[in-house]
């Protein structure tokens, strides 16, 4: 069907067979109605010439010789319709080729383009394939550049907080130790006073030591998901961040409605609820709101566990919440924020444990939602 260049075998034949068969089907034709119209002719003439006195003989040389030019004339015919056919098959014939020619040299144009085309495209393929290759590396680089500075700021954030819970218990120490020095002074110390004071120190130290460990725990990464109330685990943030807020003034209300048990990482969920106490903590300190407040809601619908986070700092600008959970994005000046805190923690919640992490504002402030399948 098809020749060396692509070119259709019956682009070629076709004419030349429809030139044979018009050819031959008028000459035939032709042929039919002259032998016809002949015939008819004489009869009539014999008719014609037996009406008169002319003999038998004279009548049938004379339709001989009227056969004779006829077929002479069919004859002379034939041979003007052969030659016409020739002719014209060989014009078909040359016309063919040029025409194969012509459509030849489109179609290899037509195959060094789409050849050109194709070694573009592997082209475009191999740098897009290594384009990727250092997309994914340099990915990969922030994401460790972001997970050391998220590193950092939970140790800065830790020492921060460590910091507050040691206040008051340094400060009772120091009351101790100031009671002992008043009393060996005055040489009114007992026995009894020393070894009270004693067990009142020891209580503190070991505060500070509990705090410590608590601390060294809460940020020591899960192994593996299990089963763990969710009031238990933002009871365990709270317990860090609570000497924080006394210290700012900041009223918690915690209103548990429905406690739920969940299947994840209960640290890291801890983590999530510290990042969003510390976020409202800070916007309410640098806001300077009258009666700062926090509200932490517990709730159950079903299978979800919902718990909702919101304060009274007037909420997030509309221009900024698209963009609260983006990495490296902080409303806050570059010393007290990384603006990895929010990123992180959209991160554990929905990476890490499959559920939502949003934020909307109300009347008051930003409502932080978290929901996750229990």
């Amino acid at each position: 069907m098809f020749n060396k260049e692509g070119i259709p075998f019956f682009t070629v034949i076709i004419p030349f067979l429809s030139i044979l068969f018009i050819s031959f089907f008028t000459t035939s034709y032709h042929l039919k109605v002259t032998n016809e119209a002949f015939e008819i002719n004489l009869q009539e003439y014999k008719k014609l010439y037996s009406k008169t006195e002319t003999n038998k003989e004279t009548i049938e040389k004379q339709i001989l010789q009227k056969r004779n030019e006829h077929k002479k004339y069919q004859n002379n015919f034939t041979d003007f319709m052969i030659f016409l056919t020739i002719s014209i098959l060989i014009f078909m014939a040359l016309f063919s080729f040029l025409m194969i020619s012509i459509i030849g040299d489109v179609v290899i144009k037509y195959k060094q383009e789409v050849e050109n085309k194709e070694r573009k495209l592997q082209r475009l393929n191999r740098e897009l394939a290594s384009k990727v290759a250092i997309g994914i590396a340099e990915g990969k680089r922030k994401d460790k550049a972001i997970l050391e500075q998220s590193k950092q700021a939970r140790m800065g954030s830790m020492i921060s907080m460590i910091a507050h819970q040691w206040r008051q218990p340094l400060t009772e120490l120091s009351g101790v130790l100031m009671e002992l020095e008043t009393a060996t002074r005055f040489k009114k110390v007992t026995d009894n006073h020393i070894l009270s004071s004693i067990e009142r120190s020891d209580k503190m130290i070991e505060f500070m030591s509990n705090t410590i460990d608590d601390f060294r725990n809460f940020f020591k990464p899960d192994k593996k998901k299990e089963k763990f109330s969710v009031y238990d685990s933002c009871q365990k943030a709270i317990s860090l961040i609570n000497a924080s807020l006394d210290d700012s003034k900041i009223n918690l209300v915690v209103d548990v409605k429905e406690d739920k048990q969940i299947n994840g990482y209960p640290t890291e969920y801890s983590q999530v609820i510290l990042n969003l106490l510390m976020n409202a903590r800070d916007i309410l300190v640098e806001k300077g709101i009258k009666q700062p407040e926090i509200t932490i809601t517990i709730d159950t619908k079903g299978v979800l566990s919902i718990v909702k986070l919101k304060d009274n700092a007037g909420g997030i600008s509309s221009e900024h919440i698209d963009l609260i959970f983006d990495p490296y994005f902080s409303t806050k000046d570059s010393s007290k924020g990384t603006g990895l805190g929010l990123y992180i923690s959209k991160l554990i919640i929905e990476k890490n444990m499959g559920g939502e992490l949003s934020v909307a504002n109300d009347e008051d402030g930003a409502v932080f939602k978290i929901i996750l399948v229990g």
